[in-house]
């Protein structure tokens, strides 16, 4: 029932106009807006003045009684009556004020502060790499990140992984890119994790090594070309524009992939893409070797009935990377979900390209027997070298 009624009251005063112009005690004024601690502190100070004024009026009252007692004795005995109770009302108030002070000062000042906000909590803080976890939700603790590459993650990671989380350096623009595999020294199946707001990625525990690299959101190079022949020759790797312009002309045909496609993630089946040069409609591989898909009466190829070829099977030979990028090349088939995301997965430049340029001659020989496929797919990453 008190409850009741003190919050209606409470909510009044809030609601309302106060109907009485309140005096001022310590400075402080009622309103309608008053919060309900300053109001509390406004009660306990004016009880504590009415009571010191009630004990000051009872002293001055006794005292004028005990000036008149020699004129009626019985005034004296109500004087000091009067000056005793007073006496024990002033101790009763300051007794009551020393006991609301010793317990806590604070309740002597009752206000409506805010209370302050706690701490935020010591979090351990991570350098930025990229993470992996054998629990799928990268809460794993004692954890060290990699900014570099990780040939053999060793017994107690391998086919252990189950989830990577990456940290990006934003002070210094830096934001990462992982390929994982499930064979040492980066081949065989695959997958890549890259987010680009950083954070945590499940992924499958399949694998045994992992390639990081700097992605960048900004491609930077000429591109990357495809050539359907080998173009081994003696000029200086070093001068690979020299090499580049060589190679168009001397490999039976070639297909760049611009640097303005690559502004982003690229990804392109393979048997979609012909050696037409820089996307031209013309097919650069010399007339006399295109695919002929028509024949006449005696057996040759007509005028009309050539076809350029595509860059699917092994028709590409060599690959040079003119630029800042990445270029994987995977076989993917959409019927093997369990073998999945990627059962096959080659990245160039190798780890044994020292000028990061590419191979100038694709070994299919070693890729079919490690993988037992050949890549359909290609992908190439914009990287900060």
């Amino acid at each position: 029932m008190f409850l009741a009624v003190f919050t209606s009251f409470t909510d009044n005063i809030y609601a309302s106009d106060l109907e009485v112009e309140y005096p001022a005690i310590s400075g402080q004024v009622l309103s309608s807006k008053t919060p309900l601690p300053e109001y509390a502190k406004y009660l306990f100070d004016l009880g504590m003045f009415i009571g010191f004024f009630s004990v000051f009026a009872s002293l001055l009252f006794a005292g004028v009684l005990y000036l008149l007692s020699p004129a009626k004795p019985d005034l004296q005995a109500d004087a000091k009556d009067r000056a005793v109770n007073a006496i024990s009302g002033l101790l009763i108030l300051a007794l009551t004020y020393l006991i609301i002070v010793t317990i806590n000062p604070e309740l002597s000042v009752l206000g409506s502060g805010k209370l302050e906000k706690s701490p935020e909590p010591n979090i351990e803080q991570k350098f930025p790499g990229v993470y992996f976890f054998k629990n799928p939700n990268c809460s794993e603790e004692n954890n060290q990140g990699n900014i570099v590459d990780v040939q053999d993650f060793g017994d107690s990671l391998r086919n252990k992984i189950n989830s990577v989380s990456t940290i990006h350096d934003s002070d210094a623009g830096i934001r990462y890119l992982t390929i994982l595999y499930d064979s040492i020294n980066f081949q065989g199946k695959c997958q890549y994790v890259f987010t680009p707001t950083g954070g945590c990625m499940p992924v499958g525990p399949f694998a045994m090594s992992a390639s990081i690299m700097k992605y960048s959101d900004d491609s930077n190079g000429d591109g990357v070309y495809f050539y359907r022949k080998s173009c081994l020759n003696n000029q200086s790797s070093s001068d690979i524009n020299g090499l580049v312009q060589y190679c168009n002309k001397n490999s039976g045909g070639y297909y760049k992939v611009s640097n303005s496609s690559i502004s982003g993630i690229y990804i392109s089946k393979l048997e979609n893409l012909e050696f037409t040069g820089n996307g031209e409609s013309e097919c650069t591989i010399p007339k006399n070797e295109q695919k002929c898909i028509k024949y006449d009466k005696d057996g040759q190829c007509t005028n009309d009935g050539r076809e350029c070829q595509n860059l699917g099977g092994e028709n590409i030979s060599s690959i040079i990377i003119n630029g800042d990028y990445m270029v994987l090349l995977v076989y993917k088939n959409n019927n093997e979900p369990n073998k999945g995301p990627w059962t096959y997965c080659q990245a160039f430049p190798t780890v044994d390209d020292a000028n990061k340029t590419g191979p100038q001659q694709i070994k299919w020989q070693s890729i079919r027997n490690n993988g037992g496929v050949i890549p359909n797919y290609v992908i190439i990453f914009p990287i900060q070298k």
